[in-house]
């Protein structure tokens, strides 16, 4: 068995002890990816779907310990990949349609979470050479948003804050708080100055105009969860097309409809020592699925529905990663650029 199938081993065994994912489970979040994939393959006329009835009695295998072979192994892959245990739900009007059951702590959190999602946005640029979205930023405090420092790399300069930086000559930038599947809505937050960017993490604070009605900060988790193995938690933001990934499976997961806000449901997996910035940082890791465009999302906590990470990078089959939101809390530079703890 090679490194990858490995990886893909140890990814379901992980999924089916912290999960409980029965087959009957698989079927139910199975079946919808099976129904959309049978109509586009019949629209397309030629294209077989990834998750079929093998890949399930692949899984019964599986499950009973039978021996298992080459050709499962392919199914159990293309089942955990790309859209069984971890997929991705439109926000529609500030919200989401009932999830399946696996994830039915999240709908009876409904209400906790829906203000969270309205403070969740776009990142725009104008007069960039190549990009107009550049990721996912959230409201972290009175005219203030959280994103990634590798995302307002893209239209600052410097590190630090105050004359530190500055807006790089010829780009725009702004925030749109919509952009849901099938609407063409905005909620525009004009970005009036960037106010931190770390060294270390990769963050940074943004200024931005007066927060809407109905728009409020996101509540940022001070202490760590007492657990942080297998605890429930969503990713919110805009998965972009990603030409590293397998584009079969992005369009599986997503319908081939990017940048636009998705609810992406998983589980936080204690840390993880990754690179950031030529240091190595002790970060969040989780398991929900993401795409370039999720960089600077927020990591959402749904027992205590507070956000407890920024997504910033993550590994094909083993992790994504994120900056713990108590490590800022702690940071007197972060405090001090009006960000809410």
């Amino acid at each position: 068995m090679n490194q990858r199938q490995l990886l893909v081993m140890r990814k379901l065994r992980e999924i089916q002890e912290s999960d409980g994912l029965s087959v009957e489970h698989l079927e139910e979040i199975v079946a919808p990816a099976l129904e959309l994939e049978s109509t586009e393959t019949e629209a397309a006329g030629s294209r077989t779907p990834t998750v079929t009835s093998e890949a399930i009695d692949s899984w019964r295998r599986f499950e009973r310990g039978d021996p298992l072979d080459e050709r499962d192994l392919f199914h159990l892959e293309s089942i955990i990949l790309p859209n069984g245990a971890r997929p991705a739900f439109d926000i529609q009007g500030d919200s989401f349609a009932s999830l399946p059951s696996l994830w039915q702590d999240i709908n009876n959190q409904r209400s906790l979470l829906e203000p969270l999602i309205r403070g969740i946005g776009r990142v725009e640029l104008v007069g960039h050479p190549e990009r107009t979205i550049a990721g996912t930023a959230f409201v972290c405090g009175a005219r203030r948003l959280m994103t990634n420092r590798h995302v307002a790399a893209l239209f600052t300069q410097g590190v630090g804050a105050g004359a530190q930086l500055q807006f790089t000559p010829g780009i725009g930038i702004s925030i749109d708080l919509k952009e849901e599947v099938g609407s063409s809505a905005s909620l525009i937050l004009e970005v009036t100055a960037p106010a931190l960017i770390i060294e270390e993490w990769d963050i940074a604070i943004l200024e931005t105009s007066e927060l809407p009605a109905g728009v409020i900060p996101l509540p940022l988790s001070t202490v760590a969860p007492s657990q942080l193995e297998e605890r429930l938690a969503m990713v919110v933001g805009y998965p972009a097309q990603d030409p590293s990934e397998s584009s079969i499976q992005q369009n599986e997961i997503f319908r081939s409809v990017f940048d636009k806000k998705r609810l992406q449901p998983g589980r936080l997996k204690g840390f993880a020592k990754v690179p950031s910035f030529e240091r190595t940082v002790n970060a969040l890791a989780h398991d929900c699925t993401t795409l370039g465009g999720n960089s600077g999302s927020a990591v959402i906590d749904i027992t205590s529905a507070r956000v407890v990470g920024i997504h910033f990078d993550g590994q094909p089959l083993v992790a994504n990663f994120a900056v713990p939101t108590w490590e800022l809390a702690t940071d007197h530079r972060v405090t001090g650029a009006g960000v809410d703890f």
